[in-house]
């Protein structure tokens, strides 16, 4: 053979994946050439963008960084993130394009790897296209759990879910040494119990085990950034070994979920559907959806359901513990409706029919969602046709981001953007439906967050009775200025360390005066 050709036979293989890359890379740069896309940071082979997220003075949580990049190449942002070309929007007007102008253009979810293997092919509400799947699962999801007549019928449930925390929590408090409660974990454990119950039926199998998957989802939900950045490099899931991680937590949350259906048992043919799950079944029993997508539906109601709403809660309690002011005006609120007026305590638990006079305590739901909403990006989308924005071409095929955390703390639309001020809302008419573009924590348009109504019920009953029942303090050594505000790194805005308070019991006049 001729000596010339002889290197051919000893390029590593991985030169070869990455050449492959490169020409990848080289073709789309060429074609994006004939369109102006927005502006943006300078590029490297191969990564495109992904060092100013990682490196120097952007090296923290992405929706900061991300931020920090808006500030000098603009509210409407380009970035090519491995083989990804993203836009980044990060400005009311620039969102009101991308989610209510041209909705339709952006309504649809990228093709991502990791969450095809994790949630039965994506097809899920989530993640599945636009299109009769997905209204299907949409519709039914809304008319058995999410619309707000359903989610009024799961009061009692609610109501039986807190007393049980406040019962333990109560125990706590009364200790000769009260300790430090680890309340991140408690309120995870509450808000799931609240949504598996509602979702599946208050008596549903296997329930702790469903519990121990669901938090190892959650961690490998957290850890699949480099895979979604080049999702044609299937290899990437292999040599990382998120494929194989991901697929022995499939496996096993697999294996929960058939448990559950097969103790739910088959519906009598015309039974009215009791909850979300058996009315999955019974569209199942039609062959409108198969098993895979009623196990799909599940999965949703788990992870999209639970974390979000306990990470609410969770920044709250921490928002007030570092803002005494606001804890204080807060429990006055709560415990002048419950006590002085004798209404609202039911066996020490408050009412859901209290929650309406609480104007102080929605207020502080909405300023916390305005500072730490549980998806600070937003669930990306993608652009499916090309169309213009500000100017600018979006290309087909375009992953966009929205920075909703970057737009809630904008000096632009909110006075003292990053002070805690629940009062903001007390005479605004802004609500979560998505319609004022400078508050989005759920979203909006066609993908708003459908379980919106349902995860705010769930929010605003549990933080009412822990401020109405209990005095909280810092653990010894920490105060309001220390307290740890640290994020973690992922697709949701979680605290980076557990929440530890430790609760005294309150003792209303009325107790006293008995």
């Amino acid at each position: 053979m001729d000596d010339r050709y002889m290197f051919l036979l000893v390029i590593p293989p991985s030169l070869v994946i990455i050449l492959k890359i490169v020409n990848n890379l080289i073709i789309r740069r060429r074609r994006s050439w004939k369109v102006p896309v927005p502006p943006g940071p300078w590029k490297l082979p191969i990564i495109g963008s992904i060092h100013h997220l990682v490196l120097g003075s952007h090296s923290q949580s992405p929706h900061r960084g991300l931020r920090e990049l808006s500030e000098k190449y603009g509210a409407l942002m380009h970035l090519q993130l491995g083989e990804v070309s993203t836009v980044v929007i990060s400005s009311r007007e620039a969102a009101k394009e991308v989610l209510k102008t041209h909705d339709g253009v952006f309504a649809y979810r990228p093709h991502l790897p990791p969450a095809d293997l994790m949630i039965y092919g994506s097809t899920d509400i989530t993640m599945s296209p636009i299109g009769h799947h997905w209204k299907l699962l949409r519709k039914i999801c809304s008319l058995q759990m999410l619309n707000g007549q359903r989610v009024r019928s799961f009061q009692s449930l609610r109501e039986k879910e807190v007393s049980s925390l406040i019962t333990y929590l109560s125990h706590k408090a009364i200790s000769s040494s009260p300790l430090s409660v680890n309340l991140s974990h408690k309120l995870y454990t509450t808000i799931f119990s609240i949504t598996t119950k509602a979702a599946f039926g208050e008596n549903y199998k296997a329930q702790e085990e469903l519990l121990l998957a669901s938090e190892e989802i959650l961690k490998i939900v957290e850890d699949r950034s480099i895979c979604e950045m080049f999702p044609s490099q299937k290899w990437l899931l292999v040599v990382t070994g998120m494929k194989g991680k991901i697929e022995n937590i499939h496996n096993k949350i697999d294996r929960v979920l058939e448990k559950i259906i097969g103790a739910f048992g088959d519906q009598e043919e015309g039974d009215e559907p009791q909850c979300l799950l058996s009315a999955l079944l019974n569209l199942k029993q039609e062959g409108h959806i198969t098993k895979d997508h009623v196990k799909a539906v599940m999965l949703d109601m788990i992870l999209g359901g639970t974390e979000t709403s306990s990470i609410t809660i969770e920044w709250a309690m921490t928002q007030m513990m570092k803002n005494p002011r606001v804890l204080k005006k807060a429990q006055t609120e709560i415990r002048e409706v419950v006590f002085n007026s004798n209404k609202g305590c039911d066996d020490n638990t408050i009412n859901e029919t209290t929650l309406q006079e609480l104007k102080y305590l929605k207020a502080v739901v909405k300023e916390t969602l305005r500072l730490h909403p549980s998806a600070p990006l937003l669930i990306p989308r993608e652009c499916t046709q090309t169309c213009e924005i500000n100017g600018y071409t979006i290309p087909i095929g375009t992953r966009v981001l929205v920075n909703a955390w970057a737009i809630g703390r904008d000096p632009n639309y909110w006075n003292l953007a990053e002070e805690f001020l629940p009062e903001r809302f007390l005479e605004s008419d802004i609500d979560y439906m998505g319609f004022n573009f400078k508050y989005i924590p759920f979203g909006s348009g066609k993908r708003i967050c459908p379980g919106m109504l349902f995860g705010v019920a769930s929010v605003e009953i549990l933080l009412a009775n822990l401020l109405c029942f209990f005095d909280w303090k810092l653990p010894s050594g920490i105060t309001p200025e220390t307290l740890d505000m640290a994020e973690t790194l992922g697709t949701t805005m979680k605290r980076k360390s557990n929440l530890l308070l430790i609760p005294t019991s309150y003792n209303s006049p009325s107790s006293l005066d008995n």
